[in-house]
């Protein structure tokens, strides 16, 4: 894993976060005011997002500036939701999507689930179906 993945990873904001980035206006912020608004340290702007590429301006002062709409779009772009396709599972170890191989059938009060291990990590991980297919 890449330095600029690690990094990544680590400015990923929750579901309270993405749900305070509608609220931001197409206006320029502080980095003060934007991390008040999301709710997160401040030192995560310099730190995590500014070295991930966040656009933002600079002043004759060298304060920086960062407009709401630029910003909530380029963090829903920044950290998407992890696509899994059919035959894959999403390991929360590795961060990434691993294939499903000699899968496990499960059922649990009425709910089927494969269970496998990530060929990485070897974390179990459960992928939950609609139903048991032969």
């Amino acid at each position: 894993m890449s330095n600029t993945e690690k990094i990544e990873l680590r400015g990923r904001l929750s579901g309270q976060q993405k749900t305070r980035l509608k609220k931001l206006l197409n206006m320029m912020y502080k980095t003060s005011e934007i991390a008040e608004e999301i709710r997160f340290e401040m030192r995560q702007i310099y730190r995590v997002y500014i070295p991930l590429g966040l656009p933002h301006e600079k002043d004759d002062k060298n304060r920086i500036w960062i407009n709401g709409s630029e910003f909530r779009e380029w963090a829903l772009e920044t950290y998407k939701k992890p696509s899994v396709g059919k035959n894959e599972a999403y390991c929360l170890t590795c961060k990434k999507s691993i294939e499903i191989i000699n899968p496990e059938w499960k059922e649990k009060e009425g709910l089927f689930y494969l269970l496998c291990s990530c060929p990485v990590c070897k974390r179990k991980i459960a992928r939950i179906t609609d139903r048991k297919v032969n």
